[in-house]
């Protein structure tokens, strides 16, 4: 059970109080995680706080002695936290958290049938008031027309076949069905880009219409509030954040039950924030811009350093999806066209973290341009911006973009990371021999290529 006090939210276990700082208290030199044993303790006090003056719950061990004491703002709950210590003391489980006020929302997940992110055969979602689920729903559908094939890799990770859909709804019907459900909740998803971008590539190739909705991204979340220091994490992938903010075990690559899941994190870790209203409201208060899904693009929930804090959060949503080559591919249907100017083809955004091919430079580009005939890298993570975008827009300014750091490389770009990487070392060690190769942080290209200002989708 959580509970909010000054400066902190206290997770309240069969074994210790867990308290998990703001990132003000820890500036200010307390710990930003601390363990209190409950081995010791013979009993609890506590006192309400006024409207004016602070409360406190005070637990107590042998003699009569202050293990510890925890100050409690105004309008907290010094009496609820003092209970749920006495129960644990007492030896029953603790209870299960409750909800967030206001905190209302829709959280959705999808599975893929290939390596299309179109190709959608589950969907799940799971409705949320006041942060506690309501209802759910789970459609199982027949992928859009052309997508309709079943890689091995996708079947070996959620278990959905052929067979299992064949009688199942065409993904186009599922998905209105979905947006009824979701009405004007604000959709969120672990990794909310992937999912609403394989929503609107599989409405697009059903030619079905796209409604307008607004995203939320419990990955972007998690992910903040490891920097905040609210949650110690090996990683931000589902399972991982899920596990920590006490969500039930759960059944991973379902899709209703990853969105779930999704919904738990962003309950979880609003609790920690100490938030009481909308989801709105939080992710405001965290420096986030809400997404959208429109016709027109998918605009991902952004924010600025919201790259993984290491390499092991590749994959954070469902592994499969970054090894993702064919996201947003048209149908055959579509292809007959060619040679037109009009042709809807792959946005670049939506190749995976390193594409496939690379774009031939444009050789009527500004010829003083920073990039005009440079030998550009990249290393590290640049999200919200695919590598796909970012070797676009590099070719579109006529550099040549190399995978690799060779003896050609002129310019390597150096993304968040959580260590040196490989590409950076081998760069340290080619200026070392007189190869002159310019270094350059993220804000230099993203400014070259004017994405400093706007999304990019």
């Amino acid at each position: 059970m959580s509970y909010t006090a000054h400066g902190a939210v206290l997770d309240v276990t069969a074994d210790a109080l867990i308290l998990h700082r703001s990132q003000l208290a820890a500036s200010l030199g307390a710990p930003a995680h601390e363990e209190i044993p409950l081995a010791g303790a013979t009993g609890v006090e506590s006192s309400a706080p006024t409207a004016t003056s602070f409360g406190q719950v005070v637990v107590r061990g042998e003699g009569n002695t202050e293990l510890t004491i925890i100050r409690i703002a105004p309008g907290q709950d010094a009496e609820g936290l003092a209970s749920a210590v006495e129960a644990v003391l007492r030896g029953e489980t603790p209870a299960v958290s409750a909800g967030v006020k206001g905190l209302n929302f829709t959280a959705v997940d999808v599975e893929t049938a290939n390596d299309n992110w179109g190709s959608v055969c589950q969907i799940g979602a799971v409705r949320f008031r006041d942060g506690e689920e309501t209802e759910s729903r789970t459609w199982l559908c027949t992928p859009p027309p052309g997508l309709e094939h079943f890689d091995e890799v996708n079947v070996s990770i959620h278990g959905i076949t052929a067979d299992d859909v064949a009688d199942a709804s065409p993904f186009a019907d599922a998905a209105a069905e979905l947006f009824e459900f979701l009405g004007t909740d604000t959709l969120v998803a672990h990794n909310a880009q992937f999912d609403s971008t394989a929503l609107r590539t599989g409405l697009r190739t059903a030619e079905a219409p796209v409604p307008d909705v607004r995203l939320a991204c419990s990955l972007a979340l998690a992910r903040d509030a490891s920097r905040a220091g609210v949650i110690d994490v090996a990683n931000h992938k589902l399972p991982t954040v899920a596990s920590f903010v006490g969500a039930d075990d759960f059944q991973h690559h379902e899709a209703t039950a990853d969105a779930r899941a999704a919904g738990a994190i962003v309950t979880g870790l609003a609790r920690r924030f100490g938030h009481s209203g909308s989801i709105e409201d939080l992710f405001t208060t965290r420096e986030f811009a809400l997404g959208t899904l429109s016709e027109e693009s998918v605009i991902p929930v952004l924010r600025a350093n919201t790259a993984p804090l290491s390499a092991a959060d590749l994959g954070a949503g469902t592994d499969f999806r970054d090894n993702t080559r064919m996201a947003g591919t048209e149908t055959s249907s579509k292809k007959k066209s060619s040679g037109s100017q009009d042709r809807r083809g792959p946005a670049p955004w939506q190749s995976v973290a390193t594409p496939d091919t690379i774009p031939d430079p444009n050789p009527d580009a500004d010829p003083e341009g920073a990039l005009f005939n440079q030998h550009v890298t990249l290393t590290g993570d640049f999200e919200p911006f695919d590598k796909g975008l970012l070797w676009s827009k590099i070719a579109e300014r006529g550099g040549q973009v190399g995978k690799n750091v060779t003896k050609k490389t002129t310019i390597l770009v150096v993304g968040q990371w959580a260590t040196k990487t490989s590409k950076e070392k081998r760069a340290e060690e080619l200026q070392a021999k007189g190869q002159d190769i310019a270094v350059w942080p993220v804000d230099k290209l993203l400014s070259e290529l004017q994405l400093d200002e706007a999304p990019p989708f």
